[in-house]
């Protein structure tokens, strides 16, 4: 059986491993282009560290949303479409929460893949609806991380 990278598996996968892969599978979904778009600033947007964290925050949240919008054209033609699919959502989303935010200092591991499943539940169907996801996800974080 695949990786499901489920908590188990998050668990137990060396976290090198996690990053290498998330990264590649990100950058397969986000074309080189794209990714220089999103990470090109104008001059305001880098005039102080605020802005330029900002900044950076949101490409970061926009550089996931588009690749969690093509993954599932990615993987439709794959034997087990949806289980790829899901698969790959739960990476993508791994590397949001470990990688691109570092939110493992607010919030377990635990409470991250409870909200993946639920988000897997009803997962949005391109960049746009994910987008929403992600704010709505970084919102849920910021709760769970004050109790």
């Amino acid at each position: 059986m695949e990786r499901d990278y489920k908590l188990d598996c998050l668990l137990t996968m060396p976290r090198h491993e996690l990053e290498e892969f998330s990264v590649r599978v990100i950058g397969r979904m986000v074309p080189e282009e794209m990714m220089q778009e999103l990470f090109t600033f104008d001059q305001e947007e880098i005039d102080s560290e605020d802005r330029l964290k900002s900044a950076q925050f949101d490409a970061m949240l926009r550089m996931t949303a588009i690749a969690l919008g093509e993954v599932k054209m990615a993987f439709s033609e794959s034997d087990n479409a949806q289980q790829n699919t899901e698969r790959m959502i739960r990476l993508i989303l791994w590397h949001f929460y470990a990688m691109s935010f570092n939110l493992e200092e607010a919030v377990t591991l635990e409470q991250h893949c409870e909200q993946v499943e639920k988000i897997l539940n009803k997962a949005p169907e391109d960049a746009f609806g994910w987008v929403k996801v992600l704010t709505e996800l970084l919102h849920t974080y910021a709760e769970l991380s004050e109790k």
